[in-house]
């Protein structure tokens, strides 16, 4: 193989023009002015100034630019960014015209370097511009790569992923080689028979249309970058004949591999990408740079200044976050949950406290006596005496103990549902005993969800895309029984989760209108995980997106607004940056960060947003032998408060007008001189995070999955302020003060602390607090904080009166 190839090729796009072709290698297009039309198999595209697609490898595609067009076109060699990743099985989800991910920012200003670099002529220049290839080719991986022979993918269970790899492992290592299915089974210990079938259904091809997969590939490589005949090319790479290696080629490529090999080398681009531009071309195009560099406003890194006037106060702070999932309700009648469910709700105002499982077989209904709802009766007062108001999800939910998103341990069997008819007896009769024991008025303050567990038919793949489904059945069930109370009951579903099921809104929403079932408000599901598909086939990946709630949310606002669907209300029921209840990250301050930035970012975006999960207590098992075992809790299991904890005290402080927020702050006054301002300097994850296992992440390794850890200068000036003094209080968490994981490591992870240690840890793992007094004059009052990494902060601004 030849030494000379490049990571990246670039050329221009001046002009429209239609064609209809398929490459190897993964194109990205990039529209600088003008339009282009992308037809990617049947969906078009259309890509306006700043739109970024990539076309995977050997995707049938068509372009169609205006006369506006001014774009460029990057070609990644497939086979060389296989080797780096050590995977031949690639595919990208990188289209800014359906997606939105922060990390579209930082490609775009990463190809306008690139676009730069290509009119200056210096040796620098060249390898300014390599390392900008593979600064873009870092970005791409690490944002928008499936590995589609990872993992994490979704198989039944770990013994079918182990099962999987083993099969690729030995037709990666023996594809030269003139294997069957016969060999394979025997290295396997399996009937051919099912192994057939088995290959089939994991791999979406025969085993020999794998093989064959595999062996093109290398044979491709081979075609296109050394001399080899069609011969020596067959036979290196596991082909019996060039006859059955042409054969083979045709049905995926149309046509002969040296008619293939011709044609892709009279298209190989000049070394120079000027070639060919006419000078009123080029001119556009440096044009188009000067723009670009005039326009764009100097970024001064890891330093920002937030100048504010306090008298343009903006919307009223809401209360949408003060919302959280409890889990299984019948654990509220542990003592120990009901401690700490007062301690998150004093310190943290909490409203609303989410549960589901009410209609236990063993704690509320028995066929034979009917229905006893004396348990949910102490729950619900329980809540209501400590000014909670109950979220009630009235599906059955299994209790899990989740590793990561595809490796989870169940705590209980399978729940069984109800009948249809039985689940509406038991839910008249619960309907009926609740406007007796708690009124109209009071019910009509809480709310009532259904969500689309996959049991009741609710997924797209098991009946709710149809009008029929049985979801239908139980939220018709539940809806009229409570609208015929009284209309303003709040009923809503379905949760939907956010980067997996949005786009099945489409079909799933005008079915509620449809049969006049008009939700009071649609919930939602927000993890970092998004769901690419490809050939009828469904690949999962995590997400790093730095906004990954507030766009997938506008991703669903468009969904909803293109179906007509009109919604009261839209509340993200359950949300966290991971569904894992062993990740460590859950424990660190990047978690308060977190929380921190989602509260402030989301406020007035979505009505509700229910934290997953209050307690760690929710997901207490064998395995949780440590003080920390990386539960999504805000309170450990002993009662320990976490910067998750802190970042929810922080958000309950802020007073009720807003007067500006932004990626990192948000400043909020009273009217009255006194002005208190939540900020975090929160990290996204790294490309290493998206392709680890989630449980197998250490508090020891923990820094190495930031993106970076460098601090933070944050400057606030606000404006029009009232000359005097001023008591500005300072509470922050960080990684040496208040992070109870920080503190424990200090205690070098020991297990089995004595009680006086464990006091410790709880004393400890408290926010710092510094005073200063700030004297204005001339309506300016200055603050400059440095942030660590991670570390969330607020400010606590008050006029200091004096009567004299």
């Amino acid at each position: 193989m030849e030494n000379d190839r490049k990571l990246i090729q670039f050329h221009f796009i001046t002009n429209a023009e239609v064609s209809t072709h398929y490459h190897q290698n993964p194109e990205v297009f990039y529209v600088l002015t003008g339009e282009l039309k992308v037809q990617i198999d049947e969906t078009t595209f259309l890509m306006k100034q700043g739109d970024i697609i990539l076309i995977n490898a050997n995707k049938r595609h068509t372009m169609n630019g205006n006369e506006e067009l001014l774009g460029a076109r990057f070609e990644i060699d497939f086979h060389l960014l296989a080797e780096y990743m050590e995977s031949m099985q690639l595919l990208f989800w990188c289209n800014s015209v359906a997606d939105k991910n922060a990390a579209y920012a930082d490609l775009r200003e990463v190809f306008d370097h690139i676009l730069s670099r290509y009119f200056e002529k210096d040796e620098k220049s060249a390898l300014d511009l390599q390392a900008l290839y593979f600064q873009a080719a870092h970005i791409l991986t690490s944002n928008f790569l499936v590995k589609a022979d990872d993992t994490r993918l979704n198989m039944d269970d770990s013994q079918d992923r182990q099962r999987v790899r083993r099969i690729q492992n030995y037709i990666q290592a023996n594809y030269q080689s003139q294997i069957s299915l016969n060999n394979l089974s025997d290295q396997l210990y399996l009937s051919n028979a099912y192994l057939s079938k088995y290959v089939k259904k994991h791999l979406g091809l025969t085993f020999m249309e794998y093989l064959n997969n595999v062996r093109l590939f290398h044979a491709v490589d081979e075609l296109l970058y050394t001399k080899k005949n069609m011969t020596h090319i067959a036979l290196d790479n596991g082909f019996p004949t060039s006859a059955a290696f042409t054969k083979a080629f045709r049905d995926i490529y149309g046509e002969a591999p040296s008619e293939y090999r011709r044609k892709m080398r009279e298209q190989q681009e000049p070394e120079n990408p000027e070639h060919g531009l006419s000078e009123e071309e080029s001119g556009r195009i440096k044009k188009y740079l000067i723009f670009k560099e005039q326009h764009n406003e100097p970024v001064v890194k890891n330093q920002k200044v937030c100048t504010v006037d306090v008298q343009q106060t903006g919307k009223l702070l809401t209360d949408c976050h003060k919302a959280i999932c409890v889990g299984d309700a019948y654990t509220v009648l542990q003592s120990n949950v009901q401690s700490q469910l007062r301690d998150l709700q004093k310190a943290a105002d909490i409203k609303y406290a989410r549960m589901w499982n009410i209609f236990s077989r063993e704690e509320c209904y028995n066929e034979k006596k009917g229905c006893n709802f004396r348990k949910i009766d102490q729950i619900l007062d329980f809540l209501l005496e400590n000014h909670m108001k109950p979220y009630l999800e009235l599906g059955h939910k299994e209790v899990l103990l989740n590793y990561s998103a595809e490796k989870f341990l169940k705590e209980n069997e399978e729940i069984e549902n109800y009948e249809v008819q039985v689940y509406e007896y038991i839910f008249r009769e619960f309907c009926t005993h609740l406007v007796n024991r708690y009124g109209i008025d009071e019910i009509e303050t809480w709310y009532f969800e259904y969500y689309n567990f996959s049991n009741t038919g609710a997924t797209e793949s098991t009946g709710m895309t149809e009008e029929e489904g049985l979801y239908y059945q139980y939220f018709a069930t539940i809806y009229r029984i409570l609208k015929g109370i009284s209309p303003a009951i709040k009923v809503g579903g379905a949760g939907f989760i956010l980067g997996y099921g949005t786009l099945g809104c489409r079909s799933i929403l005008p079915i509620w209108k449809k049969k006049n079932l008009m939700p009071d408000f649609l919930s939602v599901y927000s993890y970092q995980y998004v769901a690419i598909d490809d050939n009828d086939k469904r690949y999962g990946r995590k997400s790093i997106d730095i906004d990954y709630m507030r766009n997938q949310t506008e991703i669903l606002r468009e969904v909803i607004k293109e179906t007509g669907f009109q919604v009261p209300e839209l509340h993200i029921s359950e949300w966290n940056f991971t569904i894992s209840n062993r990740n460590v990250l859950n424990d660190s301050c990047n978690q308060g960060a977190y929380v921190l930035k989602n509260c402030i970012d989301m406020n007035g975006e979505v009505d509700l947003m229910a934290y997953w999960h209050a307690l760690d207590s929710y997901s207490d098992y064998y395995d949780a032998d440590n003080v920390l075992n990386g539960d999504s809790g805000m309170i450990s299991r002993d009662g320990i408060r976490k910067p998750s904890f802190y970042a929810y005290v922080f958000m309950n402080r802020l007073l009720p007008n807003v007067i500006k927020k932004d990626e990192n702050s948000i400043i909020t006054t009273n009217g009255r001189d006194r002005y208190v301002i939540a900020c975090h300097n929160f990290k996204k994850l790294s490309a290493q995070y998206v392709f680890s296992e989630e449980e197998k992440i250490t508090v020891e390794t923990i820094d190495n999955y930031m993106e970076n850890d460098e601090p933070l200068k944050l400057q606030f000036r606000l404006e029009n302020v009232k000359d005097g003094d001023y008591l500005v209080k300072i509470h922050m968490v960080n990684k040496e003060n208040g992070s109870v994981q920080d503190i424990w490591k200090r205690l070098q992870y020991s297990k089995n602390l004595a009680r006086d240690e464990m006091q410790y840890l709880e004393k400890s793992a408290i926010p710092r607090m510094e005073m200063k007094n700030v004297h204005v004059e001339g309506g300016v009052l200055e603050l400059e904080n440095v942030l660590m990494a991670q570390e969330i902060r607020l400010l606590d601004i008050q006029y200091r009166y004096s009567l004299k």
